[in-house]
């Protein structure tokens, strides 16, 4: 059975200094097959490097993801060693709290395309560097994920994809080879269908698609700027979550897409620019929240993602989330 995983993250340990040798060659070979050229490399090379060894330096255990896509690809460090009590401070080419050069953060902000860093004193740090492969479009909204396999897999059973103003989180039943043909399916459907279809049609149309699969939970997002509102059409146990001043849950329906549906229904929610849009697979515990994260809404989606997956994982399922607000 072949295995769909481009839209996959990977995920390195890095937890003494031999890791750090392994994870930079692992993710510069995956940066050649995207095309990258010599200079991209070349910083490419600089960043992973300064960002593992400072996961053993200063963290002592941490994990370096690495996401993709046809624009750009993403490296994020994230621990829960120590944080930084003055961020500012510490992003000071100058400043070093072991004695070294002190150039890490400095050099890593300096060769990225993209920069973010989160941290909280005794807490741990979230660094993100990005690198484009192509100019990222204008657009309202920006989005970004992480997907993670059942740690005892080699494909992942859930997928993700944004288009547009849509967003779709499928978690293909159980894990594995054949949860992953069941949400790539989803995926491919939700990519390829014609974007005035609403989110029932696409919903029913997704069930009938993977009737020969062992089936999922999928659910749907459409976000309307112009009106300030978000839909929402879910069915299982994918969760939704719009935070604005605060958390509120979002509606699905029982039921297993491409096995068993009762009534499928959208819900609508108020939108605004200070909106923000999670969705999260069950591999995510529902006890996941941002109240412990001040300023954290303000970060790159990608930074907010990692927070919930560093801190609210579950080891014995895929996990994955979503995260959409405007730009």
């Amino acid at each position: 059975m072949a295995v769909n995983e481009g839209y996959c993250t990977r995920a390195f340990i890095v937890a003494e200094v031999a890791h750090v040798d392994a994870v930079r060659r692992a993710v510069i070979k995956q940066a050649q097959a995207l095309g990258f050229d010599e200079d991209a490399l070349g910083r490419l090379t600089i960043v992973v490097q300064e960002m593992a060894r400072n996961l053993v330096n200063h963290a002592e255990h941490g994990e370096i993801l690495v996401n993709h896509d046809e624009r750009s690809l993403d490296v994020m460090a994230m621990d829960r060693g120590p944080g930084m009590a003055n961020v500012s401070q510490c992003m000071a080419d100058s400043y070093s709290s072991k004695g070294t050069m002190g150039a890490g953060l400095g050099a890593i902000r300096r060769l990225s395309d993209v920069f973010d860093i989160y941290s909280q004193l005794g807490q741990g740090t979230l660094l993100l560097a990005r690198f484009l492969l192509a100019a990222e479009p204008a657009t309202v909204l920006v989005s970004s994920a992480l997907c993670l396999p059942h740690p005892k897999e080699e494909s992942c059973g859930d997928a993700w994809a944004v288009r547009d103003n849509r967003v779709m989180l499928c978690d293909g039943l159980g894990h594995g080879p054949q949860a992953n043909e069941a949400s790539w399916r989803a995926r491919q459907l939700f990519l390829d269908h014609d974007p005035r279809m609403n989110l029932i049609e696409l919903m029913e149309r997704s069930h009938q698609a993977l009737l020969s699969t062992r089936g999922g939970a999928l659910a749907f997002a459409e976000v309307d700027v112009a009106q300030g509102q978000v839909t929402f059409c879910g069915v299982g146990n994918i969760a939704g979550t719009l935070h604005a001043e605060q958390a509120r849950g979002m509606v699905s329906s029982n039921g297993t897409v491409g096995y068993k549906v009762g009534r499928i229904q959208t819900f609508s929610y108020p939108w605004d620019e200070h909106s923000l849009l999670i969705m999260s697979s069950d591999g995510i515990t529902t006890k996941s929240s941002l109240n412990a994260y001040p300023g954290l809404r303000a970060r790159h989606p990608a930074l907010v993602a990692g927070a919930i997956m560093r801190d609210f994982r579950r080891l014995n399922d895929d996990a994955t989330v979503v995260v959409l607000r405007h730009a």
